[in-house]
């Protein structure tokens, strides 16, 4: 697969926690992302990605022999999930301008030289919408421990079977199928569990087309509407998802990067969300993305500080 350069494989598989989360898998020391994908066809292949002389070394396996269509299909779909198809020259550029007048004396501008150098900006994620939807339901309110807990037991009790016992991801109808109490009692989903069951039968019944989000033509703002409109879904949740849709015109500001921020910043108390929209304006629509860098710059050193 064909990458612009500047690509970096690590930083993109570790620009937010998804990596984390079944049913991707990330061998550091090999650098192998790799992750069941569900296939049109019903059955399940085994994805997997690393970094070549030129571009990405792609393979994909199955039970019995992939087709022609499906080994695109799984090619697509993990390029879909690095994002390849996202233009990140318009934020690069404004990156740099900014740049310039930081290294002139602006002090409220982050430092981004890491992220220019390195190709930050691609943000991991799913092969569908729905997944991602689902995922950041599950980061809502509780502790990065049951959030995995969650996950994972979504993917091992709904999700299809593929080779060597890969669970993928359960498509909407696999979730809109169980009740209520599974969500709660099995998944351990609490609050969310109606939020979860609402969302897949939405899904599964057609009443919500999270995946004609993706390559919307549609302004943020009525995307950030229609986001804001699906149950359980509070401010920093669908901000969340937009990032993931590439829309970063918004910082999902939660505690975490709101403490993170005051302690890059040296400012004695958690700046008010105000504020911090003052800090990131200059960068327009790409304000969330750069804000995001920001945060996470240590995450990507030579010894990786995570939250």
């Amino acid at each position: 697969m064909e990458v612009q350069e500047p690509f970096d494989l690590a930083l993109t598989v570790r620009s937010h926690g998804w990596y984390d989360l079944a049913p991707w898998r990330w061998d550091e020391q090999g650098a192998v992302l790799s992750r069941p994908i569900a296939l049109a066809s019903g059955r399940v292949a085994v994805a997997e990605v690393t970094r070549a002389a030129r571009g990405l070394a792609f393979r994909a396996f199955a039970r019995g022999r992939l087709g022609a269509a499906e080994a695109r299909e799984t090619r697509d779909a993990l390029a879909t999930c690095l994002a390849l198809d996202e233009d990140l020259a318009p934020f690069r550029a404004r990156a740099e301008a900014l740049e310039r007048e930081r290294s002139a004396g602006r002090a409220d501008l982050p430092d981004l030289r890491w992220a220019l150098e390195r190709g930050a900006g691609r943000l991991l994620r799913s092969p569908t919408v729905f997944e991602d939807a689902v995922k950041t339901l599950c980061t809502t309110n509780c502790s990065w421990a049951l959030t995995r807990v969650m996950v994972e037991r979504l993917c091992g009790s709904l999700g299809g079977e593929g080779p060597q016992g890969a669970r993928a991801f359960p498509s909407a109808e696999a979730m809109a199928g169980r009740s209520e109490a599974f969500y709660r009692e099995a998944i351990r989903a609490g609050y969310r569990a109606p939020y979860l069951l609402a969302l897949a039968r939405d899904v599964a019944a057609g009443a919500l087309d999270l995946e004609g989000l993706r390559r919307s033509a549609l302004p943020t703002a009525e995307i950030l509407r229609r986001l804001r409109a699906v149950r359980g879904f509070g401010p920093y949740a669908a901000e969340h998802l937009l990032r993931l849709l590439g829309r970063h015109d918004h910082l999902a500001l939660d505690s975490w990067t709101r403490a993170k921020l005051a302690r890059l910043r040296g400012t004695r108390r958690v700046p008010s969300d105000r504020t911090v929209r003052r800090w990131f304006a200059p960068y327009g629509r790409w304000a969330g993305l750069a804000m995001w860098l920001e945060v996470t710059a240590d995450w990507h050193g030579d010894r990786p500080s995570w939250p």
